[in-house]
């Protein structure tokens, strides 16, 4: 019985997590206890139990008196996150140029060309996937067992932005462009070339989200306009003034 709970709850963690990174929930919406019931099929148990960990994942924010939304990001934790990611990158790109295996290499090209197709098609469930598999085959290749998982937290904290490049033309063409030449540095085992790479792949992109996260910032709430109130004195003076 303990391992079909548990069954249940990873699956659960996993369904609700997905729905927020390919963005079915945006940052800011609220995460209705009884509809994620209904839409997953599950107990409001295992719902809880997703919750609180995807709170502890930095995914969900629970708000007093509101309860659980999908977590947005300030400008100041976008940037720290985004610090942390791209110096990530610009360790694995140096290591793999340094070290990557044939097979590794051949697992990048092959990676980076799916992408291409699947930006060429605009399908964004498939760009989704082969953009996971582009960064899997790049953490791996750096033969840093560490850095898939550091990888994977830190793009499911920011994958609000993945959606938002699309929306820029040119920049689907621009950012196969950086990969392959990337990827170039790699083949060529030159880490400041791989390096290079990496970082103006990361400049632009944090460009086009800070783009994406200003849009996301709520409209602050306009203070409602009162009348101003007529004294019993106004009044009479108002009345005397008319020569009544």
């Amino acid at each position: 019985m303990e391992i079909v709970k548990n069954s249940v709850y990873s699956e659960t963690l996993v369904r609700l997590s997905t729905l927020i990174i390919e963005g079915d929930y945006k940052p800011g919406d609220r995460l209705v206890e009884r509809e994620l019931c209904d839409r997953l099929q599950v107990s409001r148990t295992s719902i809880r139990e997703a919750l609180r960990q995807l709170e502890a994942e930095k995914l969900v924010q629970i708000i007093p008196n509101k309860g659980p939304v999908v977590r947005r990001l300030s400008t100041k934790e976008f940037l720290d996150l985004w610090d942390i990611r791209a110096t990530i990158e610009c360790l694995a790109a140096r290591r793999f140029a340094c070290q990557g295996t044939d097979a590794a290499i051949l697992a990048l090209e092959k990676s980076i060309h799916a992408l291409e197709a699947a930006l060429a098609e605009k399908d964004e469930h498939r760009i989704r996937v082969a953009k996971n598999d582009f960064f899997e085959c790049f953490m791996l290749g750096s033969g840093n067992f560490a850095l898939p998982d550091l990888l994977r937290q830190l793009n499911a904290q920011l994958s609000f932005m993945w959606a938002s490049s699309l929306r820029v033309p040119g920049r689907p063409t621009e950012s196969i462009k950086d990969l392959l030449a990337l990827l170039e540095g790699v083949k060529a085992r030159n880490p400041e070339a791989a390096n290079a790479a990496v970082v103006l792949y990361n400049e632009r992109a944090k460009n086009i989200a800070l783009a994406h996260l200003a849009e996301l910032e709520p409209v602050p709430a306009k203070a409602p306009v009162r009348a101003k109130r007529r004294t019993l004195g106004s009044v009479k003076n108002k009345t005397a003034d008319n020569g009544h």
